[in-house]
């Protein structure tokens, strides 16, 4: 007997549209990472980051977590990291010493300067203007998708930030 080849299942349009997405969002992404790194010397996530310490001076590590949709440690990596390097400093609160805040360097806004709207800026933009509705679906419809590919157990850290925290030198 011949052998059989087994011939793949044909995407539907919808699965195509989906697969299409995701491609645009990752390329975006890299793209502007990649212009970030060239232009800034930065990270993306650690533009990110700096970009809500400028638009929201004196932030806690927790609120700029919640300002960039992501994990309270994740944000104090990055944190960490743009303060070895002078962008960004963290002080104790005047009306609260317990809450330690993020303020931005003349540093940190002179690097600003020279940057524009990221992808992950217009990406967080654009999932705040979704209607609720439209959110939760997609919500939903990621959700499935992550644990069907089998990466629900991955960490979600920040758009390539997974690079380990070095020891300052």
């Amino acid at each position: 007997m011949g052998a059989h080849i087994k011939v793949p299942v044909p995407m539907t349009a919808s699965a195509h549209t989906v697969m299409n997405a995701l491609r645009r969002i990752v390329q975006g992404l890299r793209q502007s990472a990649a212009y970030s790194e060239k232009t800034t010397g930065l990270t993306a996530a650690q533009l990110l980051v700096l970009k809500q310490v400028a638009a929201h001076d004196g932030l806690s590590v927790n609120a700029l977590a919640s300002a960039t949709f992501t994990h309270q440690s994740t944000v104090s990596e990055v944190v960490t990291r743009l303060e070895l390097k002078g962008f960004v400093t963290r002080d104790r609160a005047a009306d609260d010493a317990r809450r330690v805040e993020v303020h931005l360097t003349a540093n940190g806004r002179a690097v600003l300067a020279v940057n524009p709207s990221s992808a992950s800026d217009r990406l967080m933009q654009a999932v705040k203007a979704l209607p609720p509705e439209t959110l939760d679906s997609l919500a939903a419809g990621l959700d499935a998708l992550i644990r069907n590919a089998g990466l629900s157990d991955e960490a979600a850290a920040m758009f390539f930030e997974d690079k380990p925290l070095e020891p300052p030198e």
